[in-house]
Formats: C-alpha cells, structure tokens, sequence
C-alpha cells in the first residue's frame, strides 16, 4: 500500500518541484552572456582570419612573382650567350613600368637544334643581301629530329658568323624531303632587338636558325603583371596575368662593375655597360591588396612593395669565364 500525505498526494511526490521565477531568470541571463560571448568570439576569429587573408594574399602573389621571375632568370642564355650588342637579358622603362626580357635557346627534352642554311647553287659568297627564297625566306634543313622544332609563331635567332638577328617565323613551305622554306615577319625590330634579312649578307657556310624561348614581363593598362612566353606575328606579346594589383614593376641591370642602370646602353664610349657586362637583375615590385578590412593598416588599402636581387647563373658563369 503507497503512503500518502495529508493531501492525499504519494510522499514520494512531495519533494518534487519546478524553477522558480528567480531560479529561471538567472538561468536565463548566464545562457544569454554565454552564447553572447561564443557569437563575440566566433566574430573576432573571423574578422582576424579575414584580415590575416588579405595580408596573405599580398604574400602569395609577391611569392610566386618571385619564383616566376627566378626560374626564367636562370634559365637566361642557355644555349646562346650574350654579346656587347645582343643580350639574352633586356629591360627598358615604358609609360605603366619597365619591360623585362629573357631569351634562351629550349632545351627539354633536348636542346634545339641550329638549322643550317640551304644555299643557292653557286660558289659566290657571301650571298646577296636578303633571303634565299624571298626577301624574308630562307632555305635551312630539316636536320635529324623525327619532328621538326620550328613552327608557325616561333621565335628564332638567324645567326651569320657574328652578326644575330631575332625572327619570327610566319610561313613554313616544303623546299624538298630535307629542307623547308622559312618566311619571316617583315619586321625592323623584335623585343627592341635588329630583325629579319634587310641588309643581312647570308654566309653560304655559317648561317643558321634556332628557336629561342622568350619570357617577357610586363605591366598592362590594369595593373596586371603580364608574362609572355610567345608573340604574336605582329610582334606584339602574347601575355597572361601573373599577378593582379600590380602598381609598380620596376627592374634595373646590374653590371659586372657595380653600376646599376635601367638598361643597356651600347651607343656609348663605356664598354662596362653593355648586354655581355649584365650579372644581376634588381626587381622591385608593388603589391596592393583586392579589398579593404579595417584591421588592416587602418581600414586603408594594403600595399606592400618587394625588392629582389636575382643573379642568373648563365650570365655569371659567361663572366666568370672570360
């Protein structure tokens, strides 16, 4: 039999009861100030990831400037070194930054092969001035590789005894089963260096084409940091965005006696300042951030700027040499 109170009620039930109104209230208010200062937290760690993004984004695009423009520096005269009046590193200033130019001859999975001249029958030499099969023709053999290495595009060297010249090739005929007919682009200058046949006398026995590879950097009219590995027939770069926000891409020559200027000048009486005198490019660029955060630099746009020092190998060990 249950025992039940006065009330009629089991004497088990009469110590269970509910909150008080105070009991509720305090508990309310400590749930409350919790979950407030969670949501304060969580904000806080996400505003500072936030902010911690944008500083880092800055970061990241000035690393992989950095390694974009190492790797193609030391990468600069493979396979054809620099002489006073041509170089295998350039640069010049323009109106939105300076022009950064680095020529070297491909060579993965091999080195590109010179092609040698096809000359007209004959015993005259050198020949007259022009080409062998047009004004900007020329006749070179095919060479040994099961793939022939030129193609409609390709920048290339036109080599005569000492005398260079940059060409772009834009036709490729069939001459015979070892040999094509390479038409070049009837251009004065290509990347501020002499270009095509025009007053070139082919030697019959020391004149050939080889294919260069060129990385060209540069800035564009919205601040894009532009690199370029091919032109375009016209002559103009074909380039794709390496990094955004750019506001500044400044890049000087260092030369074997210490000077440093913002490019070659071969027109003058120093002999210290010419391609084959270059052992170091100084890359000074200026990052800006996408977006503003106000606990980045005062709620201001970030802008950082970045200054490197690259020595190419190839151009060291040319001087190194003489």
């Amino acid at each position: 039999m249950r025992t039940r109170s006065k009330a009629g009620w089991p004497a088990r039930l009469r110590t269970v009861r509910g909150f008080t109104a105070i009991e509720l209230i305090v508990a309310l208010t400590l749930g409350t100030v919790v979950i407030a200062a969670a949501i304060q937290y969580v904000m806080t760690e996400f505003r500072s990831l936030a902010a911690s993004e944008v500083r880092d984004e800055v970061a990241r695009n000035a690393r992989y400037v950095s390694i974009s423009l190492r790797r193609d520096l030391q990468r600069a005269g493979v396979g054809i070194e620099s002489t006073p009046s041509f170089g295998t590193v350039n640069t010049w200033p323009g109106d939105r930054g300076d022009t950064l130019v680095v020529l070297y001859v491909p060579y993965l999975p091999v080195e590109a092969p010179p092609h040698m001249l096809v000359p007209p029958e004959g015993t005259d030499n050198p020949l007259p001035a022009g080409g062998t099969c047009g004004p900007q023709c020329m006749e070179v053999e095919k060479g040994d590789l099961t793939e022939f290495d030129l193609e409609v595009g390709s920048l290339a060297r036109l080599q005569v005894l000492s005398t260079r010249r940059l060409v772009l090739i834009e036709l490729i005929e069939e001459a015979s089963p070892t040999s094509v007919n390479l038409h070049f682009a009837d251009l004065p200058t290509i990347l501020r260096q002499p270009s095509g046949l025009t007053d070139v006398k082919l030697d019959r026995y020391s004149s050939y084409v080889q294919r260069l590879q060129p990385s060209v950097y540069y800035l564009d009219e919205d601040d894009r940091l532009m690199r370029a590995v091919s032109l375009n027939l016209d002559g103009s770069k074909g380039g794709e965005v390496l990094a955004y926000g750019v506001e500044e891409f400044d890049v000087k020559l260092v030369f074997a006696d210490g000077d440093v200027f913002e490019q070659v000048n071969t027109g003058d009486l120093d002999d210290s300042n010419d391609y084959d005198d270059i052992v170091a490019a100084r890359v000074r660029v200026t990052l800006r951030a996408q977006r503003t955060h106000p606990m980045v630099n005062d709620g201001e746009l970030l802008k950082r700027t970045f200054e490197w020092m690259i020595a190419p190998r190839n151009l060291r060990y040319e001087k190194d040499r003489l």
